[in-house]
């Protein structure tokens, strides 16, 4: 009896272990590095959540609607590191800056993308985010019309 508690708790738990492998996906599999995106915009929210944090900014397509982007970031860890912490988050969404984001169009063609850089209004400050493993940061325009 103890012998198959011990057998059905170890395997629960390299089970349990196992799905944080199964629900991350690569920057390949999700983002295309041929559609690179300049989004120019307000912050609205920021979540700072591991494995990956979020960017929710809103920016105007070429006909003038709002269109509200998801773009995801690396871990907290990773943003601290690159001079991205919780004030900086606060001053974006409070100040209402507007702030240009260099980000990587998901394949599905929905409106959320990797987030490779950020610049604020000044035009001076760039905060590090993402990028693309050995390529960088997205420097083209994509329309964002839908």
């Amino acid at each position: 009896m103890k012998k198959n508690f011990f057998m059905a708790t170890l395997a629960a738990g390299v089970m349990a272990a196992a799905l944080p492998l199964f629900a991350h996906h690569s920057f390949q599999a999700e983002y295309d590095q041929s559609k690179p995106l300049t989004l120019v915009g307000r912050i609205t929210n920021v979540v700072a959540d591991n494995p990956h944090g979020w960017i929710y900014l809103d920016s105007k397509n070429a006909q003038g609607k709002v269109v509200n982007w998801a773009l995801e970031l690396p871990a907290p860890n990773v943003l601290r590191r690159n001079g991205f912490d919780r004030s900086i988050y606060q001053t974006l969404m409070t100040s209402g800056e507007e702030v240009t984001v260099t980000a990587y169009a998901a394949k599905d063609g929905s409106k959320h993308a990797w987030a490779g850089g950020l610049t604020r209004a000044d035009g001076q400050t760039v905060i590090p985010l993402g990028g693309i493993p050995q390529r960088g940061f997205g420097r083209g325009r994509q329309d964002n019309s839908n």
